[in-house]
């Protein structure tokens, strides 16, 4: 049976194939009692693109952004090893993918497939190990930030001032002190320590200023050693980056957005080096070790980079949507509220896959980045899907062709389903 392959050009189609390309499921064909399962749908994940995976609470939007790190982690070593995947986890959910699907063992079959574990590295907060393992998980290893890796912009927009108020103004100025004085090496309590002997600043600034800098310490983000980029993104690794902890500090989505936000800005640099290096083995013939292309894949995306307002994840964010494709860094953003995910990640997704949406305002958002080779309603589209999980669009803006597709069912352990007295109908079956 002939294979549909999305996101590749002509030229890549004709000179490598299905190379490099993830199975995401099977287009479906006919609608409601008549619809069945008929080629297979594979998407190109061997260059830089911006995909959004949406779809309403409980339709399978986590769990097909998982079919996509599976996919990847079953490429050909020689293809695998100039990739690295950071999956950014909100909702502690992606541990479980270490797992085999054991219990769709039947399902698989009727994929061709079998229960696999994915070979995946866990990263969790340094200072929350312990109750990971605790709880049965086994942790990889921890990630830590430098306080000298933030500017006082990401500390004004982390705690939710502006940089034009009095709050802001005073960071601006302590962190420039403190960086003159210190040079390389500080910690927050030199910061604080810098805040309260600042005569120019009020004390009731001085006070709420120094509460959050002492709030921050209790995050177990920062350490002295900070973050080697290098860890997470070895060749050919999987690493799931398990924020979902910060559940429990106030300003828990701040916290989350920097930390997004340091790391874009970490990896942007570091592929911007990179692609220097690698273009000048291509000239030379001196190939010099960098880190490979990257897929930065997040759930939750509108709370990184909202239409309205800013986080401090927004910035970095947008130069990797803007910018991301010459260093080689795609993104997949999941969301189950499109239209609150800022504008110009829905209208630079080349690719889009949709569950069922049944708000208006989601649809209209979709709907403004549909073009012209868009034939009916977006709506239309979506109201003809089998009414089951899995079932979704997808959206080529490159072959400007969309198709009804069933999500293919997952290797590993999905740990984000409802919990459900009932057992779950399989999945559509092909007739």
């Amino acid at each position: 049976m002939e294979k549909i392959i999305l996101g590749k050009d002509a030229g890549d189609l004709k000179k490598y194939g299905d190379l490099g390309t993830a199975m995401i499921g099977r287009h479906i064909v006919g609608t409601g009692e008549d619809a069945h399962l008929t080629n297979y749908v594979y998407v190109d994940v061997s260059r830089p693109h911006v995909i959004l995976v949406c779809g309403k609470r409980g339709t399978g939007k986590s769990y097909s952004a998982g079919i996509f790190v599976e996919e990847i982690g079953r490429l050909p070593d020689s293809i695998k090893e100039n990739l690295a995947v950071l999956l950014i986890d909100t909702m502690g959910i992606y541990w479980s993918m270490k797992m085999p699907n054991e219990r769709d063992a039947e399902i698989l079959k009727r994929w061709n497939l079998k229960p696999q574990a994915l070979d995946a590295k866990l990263f969790v907060p340094v200072s929350f190990k312990d109750e990971y393992e605790e709880s049965g998980i086994d942790v990889d290893a921890t990630f830590s930030f430098s306080p000298m890796d933030l500017t006082s912009t990401d500390w004004i927009i982390t705690f939710g001032f502006s940089p034009i108020d009095e709050h802001g103004i005073a960071i601006e100025r302590i962190i420039k002190k403190v960086k003159e004085k210190m040079k390389d090496r500080y910690g927050i309590d030199d910061i604080i320590d810098a805040i309260m002997a600042d005569e120019r600043i009020e004390k009731r600034i001085k006070d709420s200023l120094a509460n959050r800098f002492s709030a921050a310490k209790e995050w177990g983000i920062f350490s002295d050693e900070g973050l080697v980029v290098d860890d997470l993104l070895a060749p050919g690794q999987i690493s799931i980056l398990d924020i979902s902890h910060f559940t429990r500090t106030s300003g828990a989505w701040s916290v989350r957005g920097l930390v997004v936000g340091l790391l874009s800005s970490k990896i942007f640099t570091e592929r911007l080096m990179a692609r220097k290096k690698e273009e000048y083995g291509l000239m030379t013939g001196q190939m010099k070790k960098t880190i490979p292309m990257v897929w930065i894949m997040m759930d939750e995306a509108h709370q990184f980079l909202p239409a309205e307002g800013e986080t401090a994840a927004s910035g970095p964010l947008l130069t990797l949507i803007k910018e991301g494709r010459e260093p080689g860094i795609s993104l997949l953003f999941i969301t189950q509220m499109p239209n609150k995910l800022h504008p110009d990640a829905l209208s630079q997704a080349d690719l889009i896959m949709s569950h069922r949406l049944t708000s208006a305002k989601d649809i209209k958002a979709l709907s403004s980045i549909m073009q012209t080779y868009m034939l009916g309603d977006i709506q239309d589209y979506i109201n003809d899907l089998p009414r089951m999980k899995g079932a979704a669009i997808l959206l080529d803006d490159n072959s400007e062709r969309i198709y009804p597709i069933q999500a293919r069912p997952r290797l590993s352990w999905h740990a984000g389903g409802s919990p459900c007295a009932i057992k779950e109908k399989g999945l559509l079956d092909e007739e």
